[in-house]
């Protein structure tokens, strides 16, 4: 007969911890790690795939990548690692030593390299993923670490236009679940334009096929980057930098365009096209667009490369709008300030003394506002001459006061024809129109936000890449990389929940708190996750096997689960992973 005051629960915090193990296993995380990682002969313990993927585990669950709590988040679970992994597991096993062991294995570029190119061939493979298309963006992290022993943060110019400490990161990704292909960490004082051939020559390599699509914003525009993607045998489409590289080029075409009679295209977006297949009205338009062709020739490698490249010329109606209103509001504030240079004669009211320096004002409020042409500017030169006598040892003079008078009008032509411009801008492609039509130009370059999802993910708080609380270059790197392996797993549990919805043509309800019967088409990973705080593994065992040195093997202990849901089980059909995950970890 079992006494009842014998027996001493033991609770394990489990979460969505048995579910992240289930992704990073499905990806091979621990297996490609250990086969490109040759571990000293003198490391005992957990492997460094093991050690990495249980860490991936605490900086997802714990939403903290720091190194510090790892060794007593593990100490609290050791059961539920065991069951989870089948291997023995101490928690010195995540001492900071062995964690910053592993940042330096992973930060050796070939050893990464490796492990990207097999982590995102095989999770292609599982997934069967569509490997058409990939986009490529770059992003920069600001950090406050000592300039004088890095090498890797350095001052450059952020997004926002300051100059800042910081590091750069190019990266490569799957459209359109945003899975990060290949990821590059480079000095923050460099430039974006040449990060994109390297990684877009890794990122080819992973998918390991011809006539991939590949879109990125102007900063992939440049020559070199387009000539190397047609070389590669490969498409991009980019909007081009026109106004940097050919900025007389949208001129050129809109005039051509006029003299052959403006005939262009409406862009629709799918969900405004009639369902009976009716041609849609013109005001429910998006977008009109024309497109022109021209021969280009590069040498790559030392071979002539000729092509022919689409410039599809594009005029966004609400883009237009925010232009038109933005060159209004620039008009009168530059008119107001025009008109400001030449006050009436008061007291504490300064006047322009020379025409040299009312002619640079000008110019100088018009560079500013970017209105120059847009106003015409005439001018008067009023003189007030007084005669003042002689007093002591002042001869007799004659004051002058000089002021002018400055009016201003606006030029309409001008203005009608900047009007005109507005709302334009220039994509360049290769691919013929068989593969991407006018049409399918617009509405890829307008997924561009995939890119930005995978950056959102890693300057959020579940990641947070900064504030970096590694001082060392090669740890820096190594766990940037780390952490772009997490966000490729939350890409890719949006993505397979939301396919399998879509396929069922169901949604997800249970996952908002305070509202569950709120349902969702597209849940986001950190929902899912969320969705299983509160289950504990409660193990029991009798006071007499506590009191002794060795505890039994946590096998033979009996455990139950608590705050388990039918909503868990669904999220782990959707993510295709089984609930043995969890069932097994109170199985004897």
């Amino acid at each position: 007969m079992i006494n009842i005051e014998q027996i001493k629960p033991i609770v394990e915090r489990v979460d969505d911890i048995p579910l992240l193990y289930g992704l990073l296993e499905k990806m091979g995380i621990r297996e490609i790690a250990d086969n490109e990682i040759k571990a000293h002969g003198n490391w005992q313990g957990l492997s460094h795939g093991w050690i990495i993927t249980l860490w991936l585990v605490h900086i997802l669950s714990e939403q903290s990548h720091t190194m510090e709590p790892v060794q007593q988040w593990a100490s609290r679970r050791i059961s539920l690692l065991e069951k989870l992994t089948g291997e023995a597991i101490t928690e010195l096993d995540f001492a900071d030593d062995r964690l910053a062991a592993c940042l330096r294995e992973l930060d050796k570029r070939t050893i990464w390299y490796a492990i990207e190119e097999k982590m995102g061939q095989r999770t292609i493979r599982v997934y069967e993923l569509d490997t058409g298309t990939m986009r490529l963006d770059a992003t920069t992290g600001t950090v406050y670490h000592a300039l004088k022993t890095a090498t890797l943060f350095q001052v450059g110019k952020a997004k926002n236009g300051l100059y800042e400490t910081q590091f750069k990161l190019m990266m490569a990704c799957l459209d359109p679940l945003g899975f990060g292909l290949a990821v590059d960490l480079e000095a923050g004082n460099r430039a974006d334009d040449p990060l994109y051939i390297p990684c877009y020559k890794r990122a080819k390599k992973v998918l390991n096929r011809n006539e991939i699509l590949t879109v990125g914003d102007s900063k992939m525009s440049a020559f070199a980057t387009r000539a190397a993607i047609q070389a590669g045998n490969d498409f991009y489409l980019v909007p081009l930098a026109d106004k940097k590289d050919e900025p007389k080029l949208l001129k050129e075409l809109l005039t051509k365009w006029l003299e052959k009679g403006a005939v262009s295209t409406p862009i629709f977006l799918p969900e405004e096209l009639p369902s009976d297949g009716s041609e849609p009205e013109p005001t429910q338009s998006i977008a009109h667009a024309f497109e022109v062709s021209r021969t280009q020739t590069a040498l790559e490698d030392d071979v002539e490369v000729s092509w022919t490249e689409r410039l599809l010329v594009v005029r966004s109606y609400s883009y237009m709008k925010s232009e038109v209103a933005g060159l209004q509001k620039r008009i009168e504030k530059a008119e107001k300030a025009l008109l400001a240079l030449t006050p009436p004669r008061q007291r504490g009211k300064k006047q322009i003394q020379t025409e040299e320096q009312l002619l640079l004002a000008i110019e100088q409020i018009e560079k500013k506002y970017r209105t120059q042409g847009l106003f015409k500017c005439d001018y008067e030169q009023e003189v007030e001459e007084r005669s003042i006598r002689a007093y002591k040892e002042q001869a007799e003079r004659v004051e002058r006061k000089v002021r002018y008078q400055l009016s201003v009008r606006r030029n309409h032509d001008a203005i009608k024809s900047v009007e005109f411009a507005a709302g334009w801008r220039i994509y360049a492609t290769n691919a013929p129109e068989e593969r991407l039509s006018l049409t399918q130009a617009v509405l890829t370059y307008r997924g561009q936000i995939t890119q930005e999802n995978i950056f959102r993910r890693l300057h959020g708080k579940f990641l947070s890449i900064t504030p970096l609380f590694v001082q060392r270059d090669d740890h820096a790197r190594g766990l940037i990389n780390l952490l772009t392996i997490a966000a490729r797993v939350l890409a890719l549990g949006d993505y397979v929940a939301r396919e399998a919805l879509a396929e069922s043509g169901q949604e997800l309800a249970g996952i908002y708190s305070g509202n569950a019967k709120r349902s969702t088409p597209r849940p986001t990973t950190e929902r899912m996750l969320k969705a299983f705080e509160g289950i504990d593994l409660v193990l029991f065992t009798s006071k007499e096997q506590t009191d002794v040195e060795q505890v039994p093997s946590t096998a033979q202990i009996p455990a139950i689960l608590t705050g388990w849901n039918s909503v868990h089980d669904r999220i782990l059909e959707l993510l295709g992973l089984s609930p043995s995950l969890y069932s097994r970890l109170i199985s004897a």
